[in-house]
């Protein structure tokens, strides 16, 4: 027993040399908050010798709330949930929780949520060794299927993730007379992304070239986009859900009509169907079109990558989807819409565009594709100089790709006197 005594003795004094002196929260003791902590045992020892271990729930729980600057035991469920929130709200590269915010400085040296990996980086390293564009400041917006970046000077810059979400979207792609020659299951995962990237270039151009409000596209290549930035000192322009008007207002009204008539306009006129169209995908915009002193806002349409042509079997269904969510947004704020036939009516009405034929637009558009999709160091010698200028200024006129005249005024106008009806 004597001989049990001096070695556990001597287990003390090596226990006790192996610990730090720390203050922290009190362990039974109502005179002393001092104890100590083994460096490798992760055990901890009162003053008075009690021993207790880091799996002691009651330790736990001081522990937690000790992190937490709290006095009442919390447990792990409760402090984990607490991490979690806090988590959600902070904000990560200038994306804040809701996936939208300011550009910030950003390395080009990490991979983000799957989509700045060492294809797209070198891309754009190329982009910038051509001088097309300056730097990359930082992700502006993060979704499911993309993040969006900007750069100097004022460039979006598309870059898609190489994920599984792309599977899903076979149904935007298979029926489109423009992707007729292979199913979208058929391709392989990075095919897929890069057919998407592709699919959202080709509608973006034939939107532009039609007049419809949205980004103006630049060049694709791969999973990447580049097309205008729409915002100030790489503070992206709000999505229409981000905009606080008084409910009722007849602004509201206005931003309604203009959104109608960008949807009528898409379908005439580019003969496509956005298929995703909600207030996350509209973007309110100064009117870049106007002097600087006389600017009002505009509504600017985004996320075109699930737009399908009129020639889609489910193209009626897209635009339904699309009137009910914007009439179900716009109603919410207090504004007199159009009943669901009354919109449809109006979106499908004859104008001049509507006799464009069929084959002539398909090959307009391959041929636009084509030059578009050359090795882009090329292809952005020849765009750069409309490019740096911001050469976008345009009238109230614009030619479709049937090389008929749009008339904005004439269309609101008809607008207006059905709503009024």
């Amino acid at each position: 027993m004597e001989q049990y005594s001096n070695y556990m003795q001597h287990e003390d004094e090596y226990y006790c040399d192996n610990y730090d002196e720390q203050s922290g929260y009190r362990i039974n003791e109502p005179n002393s908050s001092s104890w100590t902590r083994s460096r490798c045992g992760g055990a901890i020892v009162s003053s008075n010798g009690e021993i207790r271990t880091k799996h002691d729930v009651e330790l736990k729980n001081l522990s937690n709330a000790h992190r937490l600057g709290l006095v009442t035991p919390v447990n792990d469920a409760a402090y984990n949930a607490l991490l979690h929130k806090m988590k959600k709200n902070t904000t990560n590269k200038g994306v804040a929780s809701n996936a939208h915010g300011r550009a910030e400085n950003m390395t080009l040296d990490r991979t983000r949520g799957g989509a700045m990996d060492g294809a797209a980086r070198l891309l754009i390293q190329k982009a910038i060794n051509n001088q097309w564009i300056h730097r990359v400041n930082g992700a502006v917006k993060e979704g499911k299927e993309a993040i969006v970046y900007h750069a100097d000077p004022d460039v979006a810059v598309k870059v898609f993730k190489r994920i599984q979400e792309f599977r899903k979207r076979g149904d935007y792609v298979d029926g489109d007379p423009r992707y007729s020659r292979k199913r979208f299951h058929l391709y392989s995962k990075r095919e897929q992304v890069e057919l998407w990237a592709e699919k959202e270039f080709r509608n973006l151009t034939r939107a532009w070239l039609a007049g419809v409000p949205c980004p103006k596209p630049f060049v694709q290549k791969q999973n990447i986009l580049f097309m205008k930035f729409y915002g100030v000192d790489g503070w992206p322009c709000p999505q229409l859900r981000e905009v606080h008007i008084q409910r009722g207002s007849e602004k509201w009204t206005h931003l309604y009509c203009q959104t109608l008539l960008a949807i009528r306009k898409l379908y005439h006129c580019a003969r496509l169907v956005h298929g995703d169209l909600s207030e996350y995908n509209l973007l309110l915009c100064p009117d870049e079109s106007q002097p600087e002193e006389e600017k009002e806002l505009q509504i600017i349409l985004i996320d075109f990558g699930q737009a399908v042509h009129l020639n889609h079997p489910s193209a009626g269904e897209y635009l339904d989807r699309d009137l009910s969510r914007v009439s179900s947004f716009f109603a919410g704020r207090g504004t007199n819409v159009l009943s669901a036939e009354d919109a449809r009516t109006f979106t499908l009405s004859l104008c001049e565009a509507s006799s464009l034929d069929d084959n002539t637009d398909l090959i307009e558009d391959e041929e636009t594709l084509n030059q578009a999709t050359e090795d882009f160091p090329s292809h952005v010698e020849q765009k750069e100089k409309s490019w740096k200028k911001g050469d976008d200024t345009e009238n109230n006129k614009k030619v479709s790709p049937s090389g008929t005249l749009w008339d904005d005024e004439k269309e609101y106008e008809k607008l207006q006197s059905l709503m009024s009806s």
